[in-house]
Protein backbone atom coordinates (compact mmCIF):
# COMPACT_ATOMS: atom_id res chain seq x y z
CA UNK A 1 0.00 0.00 0.00
CA UNK A 2 1.19 3.50 -0.37
CA UNK A 3 0.38 5.65 2.46
CA UNK A 4 -1.30 8.38 2.04
CA UNK A 5 -1.88 8.14 -1.88
CA UNK A 6 -5.11 9.47 -3.43
CA UNK A 7 -5.94 9.84 -6.40
CA UNK A 8 -9.15 9.82 -8.71
CA UNK A 9 -9.64 7.59 -11.97
CA UNK A 10 -11.81 6.62 -14.73
CA UNK A 11 -12.74 3.57 -15.87
CA UNK A 12 -11.25 2.31 -19.30
CA UNK A 13 -12.39 -1.03 -19.23
CA UNK A 14 -13.81 -3.53 -16.68
CA UNK A 15 -14.19 -7.33 -16.43
CA UNK A 16 -15.11 -9.65 -13.10
CA UNK A 17 -11.33 -9.70 -12.45
CA UNK A 18 -10.30 -6.63 -12.73
CA UNK A 19 -10.30 -3.31 -14.82
CA UNK A 20 -8.01 -0.49 -16.32
CA UNK A 21 -8.17 2.95 -15.15
CA UNK A 22 -7.03 6.21 -16.37
CA UNK A 23 -5.85 8.07 -13.35
CA UNK A 24 -3.57 11.34 -13.03
CA UNK A 25 -0.78 9.85 -10.54
CA UNK A 26 -0.33 6.26 -11.59
CA UNK A 27 1.11 3.73 -9.20
CA UNK A 28 3.95 1.67 -10.33
CA UNK A 29 3.50 -2.32 -10.94
CA UNK A 30 3.28 -4.26 -7.97
CA UNK A 31 1.76 -1.89 -5.75
CA UNK A 32 -1.18 -2.92 -3.58
CA UNK A 33 -4.31 -0.16 -3.41
CA UNK A 34 -8.09 -0.03 -2.08
CA UNK A 35 -10.56 1.42 -4.53
CA UNK A 36 -13.59 2.61 -4.11
CA UNK A 37 -15.63 2.24 -7.13
CA UNK A 38 -18.49 4.63 -7.83
CA UNK A 39 -21.77 3.43 -9.87
CA UNK A 40 -24.69 5.54 -9.86
CA UNK A 41 -25.86 5.81 -6.44
CA UNK A 42 -23.86 2.70 -5.35
CA UNK A 43 -20.40 2.30 -3.96
CA UNK A 44 -18.37 -0.84 -4.52
CA UNK A 45 -15.00 -1.26 -2.17
CA UNK A 46 -12.22 -3.76 -3.40
CA UNK A 47 -8.77 -4.22 -3.03
CA UNK A 48 -6.61 -4.75 -6.17
CA UNK A 49 -2.79 -4.73 -7.44
CA UNK A 50 -1.35 -3.08 -9.81
CA UNK A 51 -0.04 -5.37 -12.65
CA UNK A 52 0.58 -2.75 -15.13
CA UNK A 53 1.05 1.01 -15.76
CA UNK A 54 1.67 3.06 -18.06
CA UNK A 55 3.30 6.51 -16.98
CA UNK A 56 1.52 9.54 -18.91
CA UNK A 57 -0.87 12.74 -18.60
CA UNK A 58 -3.10 10.52 -17.45
CA UNK A 59 -1.54 7.76 -16.97
CA UNK A 60 -3.04 4.39 -17.36
CA UNK A 61 -3.23 1.16 -14.68
CA UNK A 62 -4.22 -2.31 -15.02
CA UNK A 63 -5.69 -3.32 -11.76
CA UNK A 64 -6.22 -7.18 -10.30
CA UNK A 65 -8.94 -7.79 -7.88
CA UNK A 66 -7.37 -9.21 -5.10
CA UNK A 67 -10.66 -9.02 -2.22
CA UNK A 68 -14.07 -7.50 -2.82
CA UNK A 69 -16.06 -7.29 0.13
CA UNK A 70 -19.02 -9.25 -0.48
CA UNK A 71 -22.07 -6.51 -0.35
CA UNK A 72 -20.21 -4.82 -3.01
CA UNK A 73 -21.12 -7.25 -5.48
CA UNK A 74 -23.85 -5.55 -6.23
CA UNK A 75 -22.69 -2.50 -6.74
CA UNK A 76 -19.70 -4.33 -9.14
CA UNK A 77 -22.54 -6.12 -10.99
CA UNK A 78 -24.16 -2.56 -11.60
CA UNK A 79 -20.57 -0.80 -12.54
CA UNK A 80 -20.14 -3.84 -14.93
CA UNK A 81 -23.73 -3.10 -16.63
CA UNK A 82 -23.04 0.34 -16.97
CA UNK A 83 -19.60 -0.20 -18.23
CA UNK A 84 -20.80 -2.39 -21.26
CA UNK A 85 -22.56 0.30 -23.70
CA UNK A 86 -23.78 -0.61 -26.77
CA UNK A 87 -20.80 -2.69 -27.79
CA UNK A 88 -20.39 -5.03 -25.11
CA UNK A 89 -17.49 -6.95 -24.22
CA UNK A 90 -17.77 -10.78 -25.73
CA UNK A 91 -14.99 -11.70 -23.23
CA UNK A 92 -13.65 -11.93 -19.88
CA UNK A 93 -9.81 -10.21 -19.94
CA UNK A 94 -7.68 -12.51 -17.22
CA UNK A 95 -4.78 -10.52 -16.14
CA UNK A 96 -1.56 -12.09 -16.72
CA UNK A 97 2.10 -11.74 -16.56
CA UNK A 98 4.22 -13.99 -18.73
CA UNK A 99 6.83 -13.99 -21.51
CA UNK A 100 5.81 -14.19 -24.82
CA UNK A 101 7.78 -13.88 -27.90
CA UNK A 102 6.10 -12.50 -30.92
CA UNK A 103 7.51 -13.53 -34.26
CA UNK A 104 6.97 -11.03 -37.30
CA UNK A 105 7.86 -12.45 -40.89
CA UNK A 106 10.00 -13.32 -42.20
CA UNK A 107 11.98 -13.99 -38.84
CA UNK A 108 12.33 -10.78 -36.61
CA UNK A 109 11.59 -11.99 -32.64
CA UNK A 110 10.95 -9.92 -30.06
CA UNK A 111 10.51 -10.82 -26.27
CA UNK A 112 7.91 -9.14 -24.43
CA UNK A 113 5.09 -9.39 -21.42
CA UNK A 114 1.26 -10.65 -22.19
CA UNK A 115 -0.44 -8.56 -19.82
CA UNK A 116 -4.32 -9.82 -20.18
CA UNK A 117 -6.26 -12.94 -22.17
CA UNK A 118 -9.22 -13.57 -23.39
CA UNK A 119 -11.06 -16.44 -25.64
CA UNK A 120 -10.57 -13.40 -28.95
CA UNK A 121 -6.64 -12.69 -27.85
CA UNK A 122 -4.49 -10.83 -25.82
CA UNK A 123 -1.95 -7.84 -24.79
CA UNK A 124 1.36 -7.49 -25.41
CA UNK A 125 4.36 -5.11 -24.22
CA UNK A 126 6.81 -5.13 -26.98
CA UNK A 127 10.30 -3.49 -27.54
CA UNK A 128 8.92 -1.52 -30.53
CA UNK A 129 5.46 -1.19 -32.50
CA UNK A 130 4.67 -3.60 -34.86
CA UNK A 131 1.91 -1.54 -36.98
CA UNK A 132 -1.55 -2.80 -37.44
CA UNK A 133 -2.96 -4.96 -39.08
CA UNK A 134 0.27 -7.00 -39.47
CA UNK A 135 -0.25 -10.99 -39.15
CA UNK A 136 2.33 -12.67 -36.30
CA UNK A 137 3.39 -15.47 -34.76
CA UNK A 138 2.84 -15.93 -30.42
CA UNK A 139 4.77 -18.37 -28.61
CA UNK A 140 4.20 -18.37 -24.94
CA UNK A 141 6.40 -20.95 -22.41
CA UNK A 142 3.96 -23.70 -21.49
CA UNK A 143 3.73 -27.66 -20.35
CA UNK A 144 1.95 -28.67 -23.59
CA UNK A 145 4.93 -26.96 -26.04
CA UNK A 146 2.33 -26.18 -28.73
CA UNK A 147 3.67 -24.81 -31.85
CA UNK A 148 3.19 -20.60 -32.29
CA UNK A 149 -0.16 -19.16 -32.42
CA UNK A 150 -1.27 -16.81 -35.30
CA UNK A 151 -2.23 -13.51 -34.58
CA UNK A 152 -3.09 -10.08 -36.13
CA UNK A 153 -2.27 -6.64 -34.47
CA UNK A 154 -5.36 -4.72 -34.16
CA UNK A 155 -3.70 -1.56 -32.32
CA UNK A 156 -0.37 0.04 -30.35
CA UNK A 157 -0.42 2.56 -27.93
CA UNK A 158 3.66 4.04 -27.30
CA UNK A 159 4.14 6.82 -24.83
CA UNK A 160 7.34 8.64 -25.05
CA UNK A 161 8.46 8.09 -21.22
CA UNK A 162 7.51 4.51 -21.33
CA UNK A 163 10.63 1.76 -22.98
CA UNK A 164 7.92 -0.86 -24.52
CA UNK A 165 4.94 -0.07 -26.70
CA UNK A 166 1.56 -2.35 -25.50
CA UNK A 167 0.08 -3.60 -28.18
CA UNK A 168 -3.65 -5.40 -28.99
CA UNK A 169 -3.88 -8.95 -30.33
CA UNK A 170 -6.91 -10.54 -31.67
CA UNK A 171 -6.00 -14.21 -32.23
CA UNK A 172 -6.30 -16.00 -36.52
CA UNK A 173 -6.20 -19.86 -35.93
CA UNK A 174 -9.60 -21.77 -35.36
CA UNK A 175 -11.57 -22.57 -32.20
CA UNK A 176 -9.30 -25.80 -31.08
CA UNK A 177 -6.08 -24.06 -31.89
CA UNK A 178 -7.23 -21.19 -29.32
CA UNK A 179 -8.40 -23.11 -27.33
CA UNK A 180 -5.10 -24.97 -26.65
CA UNK A 181 -2.95 -22.00 -27.12
CA UNK A 182 -5.65 -20.74 -24.12
CA UNK A 183 -5.18 -23.91 -21.95
CA UNK A 184 -1.56 -23.71 -22.00
CA UNK A 185 -1.15 -20.03 -21.38
CA UNK A 186 -3.43 -20.34 -18.37
CA UNK A 187 -1.64 -23.42 -17.25
CA UNK A 188 1.91 -21.79 -17.29
CA UNK A 189 0.15 -18.92 -15.30
CA UNK A 190 -1.34 -20.49 -12.41
CA UNK A 191 1.80 -23.14 -12.47
CA UNK A 192 4.35 -20.11 -11.89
Amino acid sequence: MVRDYRTLGITRNVSQSGLLVEAVLPLPQGTSTDLRLLSGDLIARAEAVVVWAAEGSPGLIGLRFTRMVEASSIAWEQLLAGQTGQDPRTSVRIPVDLEVTCVIPPDTRLRGRAENLSDGGMMVRLPQAVPPQTCVKLKVPGALGLPPMEAGVMWTRAHPEVPHVVHGLRFLEGDIGKELFLIDTLLQRFLE
